[in-house]
């Protein structure tokens, strides 16, 4: 009975071969409704995929162009950014700085590292060390001295069995000149060692002890730090790009992460839209609460990365002495030697949280300022508008500089639980670690700021010491804190100056 119907296939679409007269549009597919309805709804699906895909690789591609131009310009400002970071982190201490600490740093960065136990001990054997050296330099002298009189005269000394040598059959013997001396001053200078045997230089201003891999003290600024990098043997022009990768990797990162967080804050808590400017808000509080949140959130998140790229750019270039390969290798190194909370905790907790919190803060909040504060309108006021900017921006900086210094410095410490590779820097650093941020600025002060003189980085032809006054910018006290303070002030200004002269054109323009 039920063989002499069509049923409709499973899928719901009619059977458009029936010709039963009960349903006798059916016979038709140009005349049945559901057919028309099917064939539309079809036509409908394939035009949104084919809509949506090129959606999709329309942003792929404007992502992917993106990201290449984000590339390529901080290509260009990683060199200024890597000298700067090296300035930032360089040791340079004063007098009174570089006398009290001085070996303790070096012993105690080596016993934070777990490659000494114990510093007295070590001490005290390294000198008795160099005593039994020196003791059996003074006797095989002396036996060299006696071989060469006991030559000189028709005897000899020696284990040749041959009878009745000659004084020809014995190598002539060497010149003065190139002869050991044991009264000689050398003889009797005491060289602090480690236990592995390297120097302890109690001066950094010291060129003879100074390991080949590293730089001389760099008094100068960005620039000089730029071409001495340059010039460096084991540096070169790829050292002033270490790093980028991982900035980059951050950059892009922190450009999706932020805004998507921030925007989701505001639908929670039924906020105005966050593209709106802050200052167009009669209620800005909210706005602003959710924006520094959110990069708070996102800058902590990714805060290894940044971590990461300190310690690749401070880092020496010779590969035989870096202790980092790459990113990934850095980040998989911390975990194995200093565990997973090194990556957020420690030491870098604090001054993590303070730097993603005052920077959008401040940054953000000039505007407001200059507008409900001083009253100045970036419409009526374009020149006034950009004077307060520009006084604003240099608060921000004497606020920001310290907070980034005292970050990058305690960022390259290396508190390892389990004994690694030794952490070689390209410049130098300060070898006994900062308790925290307030130990960190109160150091810095104590140790590289005041009215000091320097040993000089050469000495004289008759081995004396000469003393150079430092310039009188760098006998400020907080000088350590401010390191890269006028490569700012030129950027702002700079700014500052092709702003005031595009308002002028405006103006102009608009007479």
């Amino acid at each position: 009975m039920a063989s002499g119907f069509n049923f409709p296939p499973p899928t719901g679409a009619p059977n458009v071969n029936s010709s039963t007269p009960l349903r006798p549009y059916y016979g038709s597919p140009l005349d049945s409704p559901l057919q028309q309805y099917y064939q539309h709804t079809s036509q409908l699906e394939e035009e949104l995929s084919h809509h949506s895909e090129l959606n999709s690789q329309g942003a792929a591609r404007e992502l992917l162009s993106y990201g290449m131009i984000k590339y390529l310009t901080l290509a260009i400002a990683t060199p200024f950014e890597n000298a700067q970071t090296l300035l930032q982190v360089q040791y340079l201490p004063n007098d009174d700085g570089a006398s009290s600490s001085g070996n303790d740093d070096s012993r105690a960065a080596e016993a934070s590292s777990g490659q000494i136990t114990t510093s007295s001990t070590s001490s005290q054997e390294s000198l008795e060390r160099r005593d039994e050296e020196f003791r059996r330099a003074q006797e095989e002298e002396e036996e060299e001295e006696y071989f060469n009189r006991g030559s000189g005269s028709g005897g000899y000394y020696s284990s040749n069995p041959r009878r009745g040598a000659s004084a020809e059959d014995f190598p002539a013997s060497r010149s003065n000149a190139n002869r050991l001396d044991p009264s000689a001053a050398v003889f009797h200078e005491r060289k602090d060692i480690d236990q592995s045997g390297y120097l302890i230089r109690a001066d950094l201003y010291d060129d003879d002890s100074r390991p080949a891999f590293q730089l001389a003290p760099i008094e100068g600024g960005v620039w000089k730090t730029v071409t001495d990098l340059v010039k460096h043997p084991t540096e070169g022009w790829f050292s002033l790009w270490k790093g980028q990768y991982t900035n980059w990797v951050y950059e892009i990162l922190h450009l999706f992460a932020q805004p998507t967080l921030e925007a989701t804050l505001n639908d929670t808590f039924d906020l105005y839209d966050d593209t709106i400017p802050l200052v167009h808000l009669d209620r800005f509080g909210p706005n602003m609460a959710t924006m520094v949140t959110s990069h708070l959130v996102v800058g902590f998140i990714l805060s290894p990365l940044e971590l990461v790229r300190t310690r690749l750019v401070v880092q020496t270039a010779d590969p035989t002495q870096r202790k980092y390969t790459g990113m990934l290798n850095c980040i998989s190194t911390i975990i194995s030697e200093e565990g997973v909370s090194a990556l957020w905790g420690g030491v870098n907790l604090v001054p993590t949280v303070l730097y993603h919190t005052l920077t959008p803060l401040i940054a953000n909040s000039i505007p407001l300022v200059i507008d409900r504060v001083f009253n100045i309108s970036a419409s009526d006021s374009p020149l006034l508008f950009s004077v307060a900017e520009l006084g604003l921006e240099t608060l921000d900086l004497l606020i920001r500089l310290p907070l980034e210094t005292v970050r990058k410095r305690l960022q390259i410490q290396i508190q390892a639980k389990i004994p690694g590779k030794r952490y070689e820097t390209v410049i130098e650093t300060r070898k006994r670690p900062y308790a925290g941020v307030i130990d960190c600025v109160y150091k810095i002060i104590q140790e590289e700021g005041g009215q000091h003189k320097r040993l000089s980085s050469k000495k004289s032809d008759d081995g004396e010491v000469t003393f150079v006054d430092r310039p009188w910018y760098s006998s400020w006290g907080v000088r350590g804190l401010y390191t890269g303070l006028g490569m700012h002030l030129t950027s702002n200004l700079a700014m500052f100056a092709v702003g005031a002269v595009t308002n002028l054109q405006d103006d102009g323009d608009d007479w």
